[in-house]
């Protein structure tokens, strides 16, 4: 280009244009009027600075293409501010209010476990000596109690000795009636004693049939109670799906659902009714089967009402036969009933001692555990970190042996060796951003050293700036704090390296993202 530029004296005929653009040049100028040999020289330099000036157009468009065809690495800038991980931050407050003593100081190093803080609450060591004296005295409690609880047993053990002795005495006493009326009426009481037997046995017949009926229903209630539960069940999943129904429902109407998932929703809806509706129904079966099995119970129930009227009539007969025995056995027998009221009343207050032992047992063992809370409570007095990193608390030795308020702030301690920081991206630039790709981050400073990182997380909701004139996107960057000089609050640029892009893409985008062509021109950005 530039050696035809410099020779303009040379013949046009060495110089080839494209037909579209010599072809009227070289008609015109070689053919149109006859010339003498003196004039041709003085126009040759006419038609070689125009041959020159197309050729010069044409290199110049096709540098251009050849340009607009290079690659370039391109990148995404925005401007962010560090903040710390979410999981390696540890923001200290004071657990109770008291009296600080420190053990680290500000921008110190710790590890996760570490001694930071003690807190001295004058609150706290009252409630403990409290609840030791509550302990001492519920301790002393129950040993008292204690103590009545083996004099009520010993009083217990002799009057059931009495019992047994009395009714030892009766029991011979009795012996020696049944021989004095051993004449005529002793075979008729046999009889008679040998029919109420055969009832009896008879009504034992009934009840065992009676019980297993009972555990007939027993079993059936047991079915209805699984039934139930499985019912209960259903019924929890039916109306969770119902609810997921009713969130799905505005969703479907912004079309932000697909159909499918609406009706799959509605089909389980469906299936649960139907399978709520069958366990009712075995419930009912199962009610009926019970009521039918009661009915049976009833009946047999009033069988032994008439067997043990029958039985009632015939002790009525060994009653008459008895009759004259009577005065000598209730002498005896008001024996036993006196020294079986003894034996109630120490049973009773067997079981007053036993209730106030357990009283104080309890008190004992809430005593203890009101220590433990206090003592727990003492134990968290002692402030640790739950993160390695640095406090970044300034001032933090002002704070030492100060009283603070529980909840208040103590003290911050934070990871630097990896830093986050959240980006706000153009929309447009949406489909250059990718997990992974590497970014340099600068402090907002003169002379800042350049960080690594890499895009760590991109939130695919799409909202509008402060403005409200563009729409932006969060894309948040894992920034390498190599030299821990980093610190959360800073603000910074990023830059996010997308790989190579055509000049004529580069330039594409560039000018969609100031002129929104894509909504003038359908298709702009992906031409």
């Amino acid at each position: 280009m530039t050696t035809t530029n410099n020779q303009p004296q040379k013949s046009p005929l060495r110089v080839v244009p494209p037909q579209s653009i010599a072809q009227p040049q070289t008609v015109v100028a070689p053919a149109a009027t006859p010339t003498s040999a003196a004039d041709s020289p003085a126009k040759a330099p006419t038609a070689s600075k125009s041959y020159g000036k197309w050729l010069m157009m044409l290199i110049l468009v096709a540098g251009g293409v050849a340009v607009s065809r290079l690659s370039i690495l391109n990148h995404v800038g925005a401007e962010g501010e560090v903040t710390s991980r979410t999981d390696e931050r540890h923001r200290i407050l004071m657990p109770m209010s008291g009296i600080v003593k420190l053990k680290v100081g500000s921008n110190e190093p710790v590890e996760a476990g570490d001694v930071v803080a003690e807190v001295f609450s004058q609150e706290i060591e009252g409630q403990i000596a409290e609840a030791e004296r509550s302990l001492q005295q519920a301790n002393a409690s129950q040993s008292t109690a204690e103590e009545r609880l083996k004099i009520a047993e010993k009083e217990l053990d002799a009057a059931k000795l009495a019992v047994v002795l009395a009714q030892r005495r009766a029991d011979k006493q009795q012996q020696e009636i049944q021989a004095i009326i051993s004449g005529e009426k002793q075979p008729k009481i046999r009889e008679i004693e040998q029919e109420i037997k055969s009832v009896e046995s008879e009504i034992d017949a009934i009840q065992n049939v009676i019980v297993g009926l009972e555990s007939q229903i027993s079993g059936v209630k047991t079915e209805i109670y699984a039934i139930e539960l499985n019912r209960s069940s259903l019924e929890r999943f039916l109306g969770i799906n119902q609810e997921k129904i009713a969130r799905y429902q505005p969703l479907l109407e912004e079309k932000a659902l697909a159909i499918n998932h609406w009706e799959e929703a509605i089909e389980e809806e469906i299936r649960l009714s139907s399978q709520i509706d069958q366990l009712t129904s075995q419930m009912d079966v199962k009610q009926l089967q019970i009521d039918q099995l009661q009915s049976s119970i009833h009946e047999r129930g009033n069988l032994i009402e008439q067997k043990s009227r029958s039985i009632a009539a015939k002790r009525e007969q060994i009653k008459a036969v008895e009759k004259q025995v009577e005065d000598l056995r209730d002498e005896r027998d008001n024996d036993v009933e006196q020294y079986t009221a003894a034996q109630r009343s120490a049973e009773t207050k067997v079981a007053a001692a036993f209730s106030e032992v357990e009283n104080e047992i309890e008190r004992v063992a809430q005593s203890e555990l009101e220590l433990q809370r206090v003592r727990v409570i003492q134990d968290d007095l002692v402030v640790t970190t739950k993160t390695t990193g640095i406090i970044l608390t300034p001032d933090l030795d002002l704070r030492h042996n100060t009283p603070l308020s529980v909840g208040q702030e103590l003290m911050t301690v934070v990871d630097l060796a990896q830093l986050t920081a959240q980006l706000q991206i153009p929309q447009e630039d949406e489909n250059l951003i990718d997990l992974g790709q590497t970014v340099i981050f600068k402090l907002a400073q003169p002379n800042s050293i350049p960080y690594k990182a890499i895009v760590e997380d991109i939130q695919p909701l799409i909202t509008p700036d402060v403005s409200g004139a563009k729409r932006i996107m969060t894309v948040t960057i894992l920034i390498d704090n190599h030299d821990n000089r980093l610190r959360p609050g800073s603000k910074g640029f990023a830059h996010i390296e997308t790989g190579e892009m055509r000049v004529y893409k580069k330039v594409q985008h560039e000018l969609n993202k100031i002129f929104n062509l894509d909504k003038y021109f359908v298709g702009f950005s992906k031409n």
